[in-house]
């Protein structure tokens, strides 16, 4: 018997994937999962070539750290699918869509944080992967693992663990304050086991994408647990021996990774557009060269677009171009500054924003910006906390059509909502 849901979807998730690509208007979109792991600088260099006869060709870094092409052959042709899983990328087909995991990016790299989550995170992907029931998780489920400092276990996941200590930590069940203390050794287990019992229990007819849509609680027993920690704020520039750096609009593009190749044979992807370079703090001057952000006075710190066109037939206008064109002009400033191509306004910030709508020129959009008090909170966004049925979210706007790019396109840098 199927337990119920308190949300019953109509249709599965179409979160797209190598296996099942999603047919957009300028060709197919794929989205690839590093499940937290570090990423081949020559994996996402062979990434480029697929792309590379486009106009703008870039890999789009996504709100779960991930990484999406689009534009590809649609259908997607053979050749284009083995070039992808070539790349290492794809180590389990039959799981990639399982493998949302975001981590604390700098763990182990800091002196932020109660204990190095990195093998703790090798170790949940690689159990994902082990289990054949896990297959049917969906493209939404996600894992976050968060290593006490509290950035990533602000968002909204299905499944996460918390650090406490140095061997301790906490495991949580979708928004619910509800958590069972664990060993460190025992939170993987424990993961894997309420990831299965969710699987089993949303088997058959039902389409339920996330733990909170479940009517009953997922796992026996458990306590309330404590508040996370706030949100540290996010290094950008040098971090010890260690770099982090922002992609503009998170379009990671060819002369970044080129520069990246330089300095260093991986990097970790983060949820807020940016990667994480080992041992690349020397090497700043370079990949700021290459158009990469280094600082936070940088103008693509604060500065965010939904697709636009060509890439959405709803756009009124190239948001990307016109985002592009402002940034040399964007007054200083503290809020977000979010560029939308119609009144879906998909992958606006969680928080306070600047709201352009389809501007009619620079001088229109920096007279709003200019205009807009500091402490303004939108009133209209693409649908605020809900669960996107498209395969393209962007941020925390949630959208239900195919061309929007809401809740996983991470398109600045202060996205909360990942569902």
């Amino acid at each position: 018997m199927t337990a119920p849901t308190s949300r019953q979807r109509e249709t599965a998730d179409a979160c797209p994937g190598v296996a099942r690509p999603f047919s957009a208007v300028d060709g197919s979109i794929v989205r690839l999962r590093p499940a937290g792991q570090p990423v081949s600088v020559r994996a996402l260099s062979h990434l480029l070539d697929l792309v590379a006869g486009q106009d703008d060709p870039s890999i789009l870094l996504t709100s779960r750290a991930a990484l999406q092409l689009r534009g590809l052959p649609d259908p997607l042709t053979a050749a284009a699918r083995a070039a992808i899983t070539a790349t290492g990328l794809v180590p389990r087909p039959s799981h990639e869509l399982v493998r949302n995991v975001v981590a604390s990016p700098l763990s182990g790299l800091d002196r932020g944080g109660h204990c190095d989550v990195r093998p703790v995170v090798a170790a949940l992907d690689d159990a994902l992967c082990a289990e054949p029931g896990l297959s049917r998780l969906g493209g939404r489920f996600l894992f976050a693992v968060d290593d006490g400092r509290g950035d990533v276990i602000e968002g909204t996941f299905d499944l996460g663990f918390l650090a406490t200590g140095s061997a301790r930590g906490v495991v949580l069940a979708g928004s619910s304050s509800r958590g069972w203390e664990v060993p460190l050794a025992q939170a993987v287990p424990m993961l894997v086991e309420l990831a299965h019992e969710f699987a089993v229990r949303t088997r058959g007819g039902e389409t339920a994408w996330h733990v909170d849509e479940l009517a009953e609680p997922l796992g026996t027993g458990g306590t309330e647990v404590a508040t996370p920690p706030p949100a540290p704020a996010r290094p950008l520039g040098s971090v010890g021996e260690h770099a982090v750096v922002a992609v503009p609009l998170g379009l990671l593009r060819r002369p970044h990774v080129d520069a990246l190749a330089g300095v260093a044979e991986t990097v970790r992807v983060t949820p807020w557009r940016s990667l994480v370079v080992e041992q690349g703090a020397r090497h700043l001057p370079v990949l700021e060269a290459a158009g990469l952000a280094t600082h936070a006075g940088s103008p693509w710190n604060r500065l965010h677009a939904c697709t636009g066109l060509p890439g959405c037939s709803r756009s009124a206008i190239d948001t990307r171009a016109f985002a592009s064109a402002l940034a040399p002009a964007l007054p200083t400033g503290l809020l977000p500054v979010h560029v939308s191509g119609c009144e879906r306004r998909c992958g606006t910030p969680a928080t306070a924003y600047v709201d352009l709508l389809a501007p009619g020129s620079l001088d229109d959009a920096l007279a709003t910006i200019r205009a807009t008090p500091r402490s303004r909170v939108p009133t209209s966004r693409s649908s605020g906390g809900g669960h996107s049925t498209g395969p393209e979210p962007s941020g925390s706007g949630h959208s239900t059509g195919p061309e929007a790019s809401g809740t996983e396109h991470s398109t600045g840098g202060t996205e909360r909502s990942w569902t």
